[in-house]
Formats: C-alpha cells, sequence, structure tokens
C-alpha cells in the first residue's frame, strides 16, 4: 500500500519555531536598544565637537568667547525693567560657526527681546525662537520634559514641558563653582555674563578670553548636558560665594562649603513646573540659569536638587539620559564622557579657571 508524504507543520512544530523566534528576537532587542544609543550618545558627542569648534572659531573673530547673556542698562528708563534685558544667550551667538548664518541674520541683537507690557521692541525674536537647532539637541532626550528622576532619598519625580514658544535645547554654559552669574570676568568658570551700559561711559562690558583659563583649556570644561524639563525647586541655595579659591582650602564661606551630600537648595519648596522656567526652555533667550548654565557643585546626574529663584541664582548640574554619566566639551575642544561616580573636588575643580590645581583629567 502507498502511503502519501505529509505537508506542512504539525502544530508542535509550529509552536516550537514560534517559541525559538521569540527567544532569539528577546535576546536581539537589548543590543538592538544599546547600538541605538550609542548612535545617539555619539551624535551627542558631534554636536559638542561642533559648538566646540564653534567656540574657537568664534573667539578667532571676536577675540573673546561669547558673553553667557546679556544685560543692558539704561534702556527707557521708566518703560522697561533693566532686569528683563538680559535677554540672548551665548548659544545663539554661535549660529554663524554652526552653518545657521540665515538664522541668525534673523536676529536683532542691537533691540532687546524681552518685554514689558506691551513694550515689546524685537518682534523677529518670536519668529526665531521656536526654530530647532538640531546641534543643541541630544538625540537620546526627547525634550518633552517627562523624564523621570529619583532623588536621594529615591522619591520619584516627572519633569516640566518647555515652553511651546520656545525650541529647546540640551547644552549649557559652566560657569565654575559658582551658584552666581558674574559680570565682567569676575566669574569662576569658562563662561562669564556681561554688564553693558548703553549711557554711560565709566563701566564697559567685558569677555572672557582663553587667557583668562589659567588652569588650562584642556583642563577646564566649557560646556555639558542637561535634560529638558528637569526637575527644580524654585528656592535660592543657601550658598554664596565671594569670588575667591581661598575658602577651596579654609571651607569657610559660600559656594565653596559645599558637599558632594549637600549643595544649599532648601528641601521646604514644591517642585517647580512652570514651563516658562523650564530646564533647557530655549536656546535663543538667556534670561535665566535655568535656560543658559550649569556650575560644577554638585557632580553629573546629581541626587541632590537643582535650585534658584532669581535670575542670578545658579544651583544646576550637568545631566543626561546616556546611562552613568555626561558628554563634556573641554575648552580645548575635546568630549570627555564624565562618569557619576567622578570624585566631587575633582570635578568642582575642573570647573574652575584659576585653581591653579593639577587635574589628571583621565580620572574624569
Amino acid at each position: 500500500m502507498k502511503t502519501e508524504k505529509r505537508q506542512g507543520f504539525t502544530l508542535v512544530e509550529l509552536l516550537v519555531v514560534i517559541a525559538i523566534i521569540g527567544v532569539l528576537v528577546g535576546l536581539l532587542l537589548p543590543a538592538v536598544q544599546s547600538a541605538r544609543e550609542a548612535a545617539r550618545r555619539m551624535q551627542c558627542s558631534n554636536n559638542l565637537k561642533q559648538i566646540g569648534l564653534a567656540l574657537h572659531n568664534y573667539h578667532s573673530t571676536y577675540k573673546a568667547v561669547p558673553p553667557l547673556r546679556d544685560r543692558h542698562d539704561n534702556i527707557n528708563p521708566g518703560v522697561v525693567n533693566n532686569w528683563n534685558t538680559q535677554n540672548f544667550s551665548w548659544s545663539s551667538r554661535l549660529l554663524p560657526f554652526i552653518e545657521q548664518p540665515g538664522l541668525y541674520e534673523n536676529i536683532d541683537y542691537s533691540l532687546h527681546n524681552w518685554y514689558h507690557g506691551d513694550w515689546r521692541p524685537n518682534d523677529t525674536f518670536d519668529i526665531v525662537a521656536p526654530t530647532v537647532v538640531e546641534a543643541f539637541r541630544c538625540p537620546t532626550d526627547p525634550g518633552t520634559g517627562a523624564s523621570i528622576w529619583y532623588d536621594s532619598t529615591t522619591a520619584r519625580h516627572s519633569g516640566s514641558p518647555s515652553h511651546q514658544a520656545y525650541a529647546p535645547t540640551n547644552y549649557f554654559a559652566c560657569t565654575g563653582p559658582d551658584s552666581i552669574l558674574r559680570w565682567n570676568k569676575e566669574g569662576l568658570g569658562f563662561f562669564d555674563a556681561i554688564r553693558s551700559h548703553a549711557t554711560s561711559s565709566t563701566v564697559k562690558a567685558r569677555y572672557r578670553k582663553f587667557r583668562d583659563v589659567l588652569d588650562g583649556l584642556s583642563n577646564t570644561v566649557a560646556v555639558s548636558e542637561g535634560i529638558i524639563g528637569h526637575p527644580r525647586i524654585n528656592i535660592n541655595s543657601t550658598m554664596r560665594t565671594t569670588r575667591s579659591y581661598e575658602a577651596q582650602t579654609t571651607g569657610a564661606v559660600g559656594d565653596l562649603i559645599a558637599a558632594a551630600t549637600d549643595n544649599g537648595c532648601p528641601m521646604t519648596g514644591s517642585p517647580d513646573t512652570n514651563s516658562g522656567r523650564a530646564r533647557g526652555m530655549t536656546w535663543l533667550r538667556g534670561y535665566s540659569p535655568n535656560e543658559v548654565s550649569f556650575n560644577t557643585l554638585m557632580t553629573p546626574n546629581s541626587k541632590l536638587w537643582d535650585c534658584g529663584a532669581n535670575s542670578d541664582r545658579n544651583m544646576y548640574a550637568t545631566r543626561s539620559l546616556h546611562s552613568g554619566g555626561v558628554q563634556s566639551l573641554m575648552g580645548d575642544g575635546s568630549v570627555r564622557f564624565v562618569t557619576e561616580s567622578v570624585d566631587f573636588l575633582t570635578w568642582r575643580a575642573v570647573g574652575g579657571i584659576g585653581e591653579g590645581e593639577t587635574i589628571d583629567t583621565e580620572a574624569l
């Protein structure tokens, strides 16, 4: 008797094949996700390298580092609050050097972009502000402000979205071991704010130069990352410093008594969810520290709170969604991945421009 050959699979064989495929997919997915994050981290590093090259080209052109932000006094007294003229950020000054000349030409830096009531001098600001600049965005951060953060007590906190009228940024200027944004080259970090007096001849704006970085460009961090919308407390840190490195050794005053476990941010306030004060809210505007800067009084991805209420208070850590640390641009244009476990005193020293300490940057 002739028997016919069986066609196809039995149910058991089909289930075995499906199970094997499922196991393979389960094994491959983490590798795929890891490869994707590696690519995003590389793009983030390339963004910082581009910013570093732009900083050096800017310095070659203008013989100075771009100002952290501007303040113009004596502008229409009685019409606009002088504090509302701290506007254009350091990153906006780099546009011609990151292949964005058209965007740069749409910004009128001779006018003030902020407003008070109906006084609104720079309408082009509204056109430029929402424009996304990819060089200012880390691809690992979706930019929605929805990232989850766990503080030192393991309490869970969510971020806040940035303002819809602005395109956010992930990259921030370093002001060193200093929670104050200072004027006229008085700051302790790579970047300094400037103070311009429109009608006064007695006080002129002075700009940070590479020669002012006494510790050496390769030993000083210039720019690093932040997470858009990261939780913060709208209260000033209790630590303020005089412009001196002496307290590094005496531990006597101000910011420089900050420790790895204490940055002076009071725990009495609630997280600020105002979209207009979100971390990294805009690459263009430079009114508040949450928009432009970080300091090295907290280690990367610190479990301590970011905080600050006034427009000159800067207690913000560098942070990222990369696993284990942050990408940091050094003053010489090189990019280092700084781990979360970096020694606090080493990181604090790397942020300063004139401590005179010998730092092994390979330990970062």
